[in-house]
């Protein structure tokens, strides 16, 4: 695959308040935003969460004591080094994410950045002949490396080219490939052979948003149109953030 854009070419994550409406439109048009809140707790960055929509957690994570819309994101107690790829969290639901946030409740001495990459510039970056292609298509996500019960979701297809509802542009939607299959034209024809690629060129962005985390920083970013991941290349020392999740609305295919 495809070696994401190297850390010149970030981008700054631009920085608001605790103000519900003014985080949700810059995470929508932005992707991520930085939420500058001295002192705030987790069961503050819980409520705060709520604002912006309905929590959710994805089953098999590992919630929060006593906050279980939260679940814990730790290299504490590992026997290995994590492993993260360029994502977007929780798809094969048939209502994934809108909003995904993260507080820093311990950071390393050293790495452990989060990275986001811009899905509404990957769409735009799509050859004319390649997004007339991709009009109306869908693809399947299926939920991989995590324990499920019975009654659980494992799997829901959404299109390849999405609308926002708030910003009304238009995003490439996939998470890592190990999640993604049966990619279908609108004609039914299955073009799955695409799928690697369209990752690949995700990847291939012109530009990054990295952040360094510090002791309770707060990170609000859009599940819609973005990927983000993990550097876990050169960690040193404990890192542990509580996650949440808002869950979103049925996908919706773009116009194009």
């Amino acid at each position: 695959m495809s070696t994401p854009a190297v850390f010149e070419k970030s981008r700054t994550i631009k920085t608001v308040g605790l103000n519900t409406e003014e985080v949700r439109r810059v995470a929508e048009a932005e992707g991520v935003v930085r939420v500058i809140a001295p002192g705030l707790t987790a069961h503050g960055f819980a409520d705060f969460l709520n604002t912006l929509g309905t929590p959710m957690f994805t089953e098999g994570e590992t919630p929060v004591v006593g906050l279980p819309d939260l679940n814990v994101v730790t290299n504490v107690g590992r026997t290995s080094k994590p492993r993260s790829v360029y994502h977007s969290d929780t798809t094969y639901v048939a209502r994934p994410p809108s909003y995904a946030g993260l507080l820093a409740v311990e950071v390393p001495e050293r790495g452990g950045a989060t990275m986001f990459l811009d899905q509404y510039e990957a769409y735009e970056r799509l050859p004319e002949d390649l997004k007339s292609l991709l009009n109306g298509a869908t693809m399947l996500h299926s939920a991989t490396g995590v324990t499920l019960g019975p009654d659980a979701e494992t799997s829901a297809r959404h299109p390849v080219l999405r609308r926002h509802p708030g910003t009304v542009r238009t995003s490439l939607f996939l998470t890592t490939p190990a999640r993604c299959s049966n990619l279908q034209l609108a004609s039914g024809e299955d073009r799955s052979d695409l799928i690697a690629p369209l990752y690949d060129h995700a990847l291939n962005s012109k530009s990054i948003r990295s952040h360094s985390w510090s002791n309770g920083d707060v990170i609000v970013w859009d599940n819609r149109c973005t990927l983000h991941a993990a550097d876990h290349s050169n960690v040193q020392g404990n890192r542990t953030l509580f996650r949440g999740l808002i869950r979103g609305e049925v996908p919706t295919a773009a116009d194009t």
